[in-house]
């Protein structure tokens, strides 16, 4: 009779784990449920779980907003250098493009 309550044990321990794991994945499943209708009702509405990015804003943009903002960018001033770096370059790659567009090729 001890064995069978000894082997009980470990059995019903399992369950309570199994059945656990069940019920938070569905909580879970239900809280982003919600925060997905609470943020199709208010576009562009911060949730309550962080900063978001909104669908028309590009990441250089929620960077730059944000950049002040320790935690929500990680090294925020160092990424708005980076990309005054690449826009600076993109600008010397054009002007290059463009001028050796219009010089004539040597003879």
């Amino acid at each position: 009779m001890s064995a069978s309550w000894a082997l009980l044990i470990p059995v019903a321990a399992l369950v309570v784990i199994v059945l656990g794991g069940i019920a938070v994945m569905r909580l879970q499943k239900v809280s982003v449920g919600r925060d997905e209708v609470r943020s199709a009702t208010a576009p562009g509405a911060v949730a309550a779980t962080g900063f978001q990015q909104s669908p028309q804003e590009s990441r250089e943009e929620f960077v730059r907003r944000h950049r002040q903002r320790p935690g929500v960018v990680a090294n925020g001033e160092t990424l708005v250098d980076l990309y005054d770096r690449i826009r600076a370059l993109e600008e010397r790659v054009t002007r290059a493009e463009q001028h050796s567009a219009s010089s004539p090729p040597p003879d």
